[in-house]
């Protein structure tokens, strides 16, 4: 709240005049400006070519449908039913069921955008699904806040998480007498993978590492549930 000084207002008002002048341009020339997918700089290109770069991607993966309407409220309402449901058939604790049960009022439709992937040839464009408001989202926080302690805790040997990790892990690897010049290191990328894990067979893993693991119930909440 404290005033600006003159050459401080001055650059506040050739600012607000470049922002102004780009905005007329975009719109002018139907341009896409966004931030890009890795690093801290922009992509600009015609709206028809951002448009061809998505729908090859929609091509590649499959993983996407256009939806003719606004599946929101049906979405919610599924949730909120089925919350219900398991909380009658005491599968869940009340408690549990408040945590998980959507808000009705900050609960938005996930969405779906696209950043440019500048650093590799053609610029093609990587999915963002924005679901950080959607009606799913407390089940989500909730069931990582309760499983992934145990995937932690039981996965501690064989998880590298960052570099310092690595380099112990490949410190004991050493004591055991199994790093040789012959040891060959291979690193590999999954293409679009959370676009393309299938959601029933990813369900089914997860519980037959709980049962493996000696689990029939996490926090309570039996795994069927």
């Amino acid at each position: 709240f404290s005033p600006l000084t003159y050459n401080d207002q001055t650059l506040a008002l050739k600012q607000a005049k470049k922002v102004v002048s780009i905005q007329r341009k975009i719109k002018k020339h139907h341009l896409v400006l966004c931030v890009t997918d890795k690093g801290y700089n922009f992509y600009i290109g015609t709206e028809k070519e951002f448009d061809k770069k998505a729908q090859n991607l929609f091509q590649d993966t499959n993983a996407f449908i256009e939806l003719k309407e606004n599946p929101f409220n049906k979405i919610q309402d599924n949730v909120i039913h089925l919350l219900n449901k398991i909380r009658a058939k005491n599968f869940i604790f009340q408690w549990q069921c408040n945590k998980m049960m959507p808000n009705r009022i900050k609960c938005q439709l996930a969405h779906l955008y696209f950043n440019p992937k500048t650093h590799k040839d053609g610029i093609p464009v990587r999915p963002i699904e924005n679901t950080i408001h959607a009606p799913t989202t407390n089940i989500s926080n909730y069931l990582d806040e309760i499983i992934r302690p145990t995937f932690d805790k039981e996965c501690q040997n064989t998880t590298i998480i960052d570099g310092s990790s690595l380099i112990q892990a490949l410190h004991q690897y050493m004591r055991k007498g199994l790093f040789k010049s012959t040891t060959l290191f291979c690193t590999f990328d999954i293409r679009n993978l959370y676009t393309m894990l299938p959601q029933e067979e990813a369900l089914n893993i997860l519980i037959e590492f709980l049962n493996i693991h000696g689990y029939t119930k996490v926090k309570g909440i039996p795994l069927e549930t």
